[in-house]
């Protein structure tokens, strides 16, 4: 089941978390970009969440390789949006690209995204296919959830001060996208084994993601909750190592 909100608040704040906040793509962004190697990794967190929800596993990523890790606008170190208060996934992604670029960060780029910010993956991705070397979706939110899920998650969502078109950002994933054979992990949170209907269509959704691309693991985290870097962060940096590993040797996932 998804948790659309989080308790970000009692997390403590991610190691390095100095960082920037820079003019790109129309919006004032906080972000912090550490580490040395190539890929970079990207993290995006999910609804109403920032960078301190990345606490237990930004340390590892880092000595692993270049990490970036950044605020969306109305969220934890970033300032509220400028302009219309109304976005969606694409804007989002689009306003990422710009962020990275205004700071130097070139790629390629392995995105880390957990929950709604799936959907800003995916979108990212429709626009900046050649800029990936890998993706990692965190029990991802899927295209059509505002339409199709519980009553609790239909409409348009709400963060930071700011709503989310969720018809746009369905739209901005572009029926997929077609990743090919583009490194991708998904990872779902709970059994593979689900007992009640919104279990079984989230599982579903999940495993129709592990198909966007033809190099791709699904893995099940039974242990864990919605938050799965917080719940069971060994796992999220296995994922990731196994990830950056397949982008340098240009091996298949195993």
């Amino acid at each position: 089941m998804i948790l659309v909100g989080s308790a970000v608040l009692l997390c403590s704040p991610a190691a390095g978390a100095a960082g920037q906040v820079v003019d790109a793509g129309g919006q004032r962004q906080w972000i912090d970009c550490q580490g040395i190697g190539s890929p970079t990794v990207v993290i995006s967190s999910g609804l109403n969440a920032d960078h301190r929800m990345w606490n237990r596993v930004l340390p590892a990523f880092r000595k692993l390789t270049r990490t970036c890790i950044y605020d969306r606008p109305g969220l934890g170190s970033s300032p509220s949006r400028s302009g219309s208060k109304v976005t969606d996934a694409g804007k989002q992604a689009s306003e990422l690209r710009s962020l990275l670029t205004t700071v130097g960060e070139s790629g390629p780029y392995i995105l880390v995204a957990h929950s709604y910010a799936g959907l800003i993956a995916r979108a990212f991705a429709a626009e900046n296919g050649s800029d990936l070397a890998g993706m990692l979706l965190i029990d991802a939110v899927f295209p059509g959830i505002h339409r199709t899920y519980t009553a609790s998650y239909r409409g348009n969502w709400h963060e930071g001060g700011t709503t989310i078109n969720m018809n746009a950002s369905e739209r901005a994933t572009k029926g997929g996208p077609d990743l090919g054979s583009l490194p991708l992990i998904v990872l779902t949170a709970g059994t593979a084994h689900p007992t009640g209907e919104n279990d079984k269509r989230w599982n579903a959704e999940q495993a129709k993601a592990a198909g966007l691309s033809t190099n791709s693991l699904h893995w099940f985290d039974a242990k864990s909750g919605h938050v799965i870097q917080q719940d069971d962060p060994t796992r999220v940096i296995a994922a990731v190592r196994q990830l950056v590993s397949a982008a340098r040797t240009g091996t298949l996932l195993n």
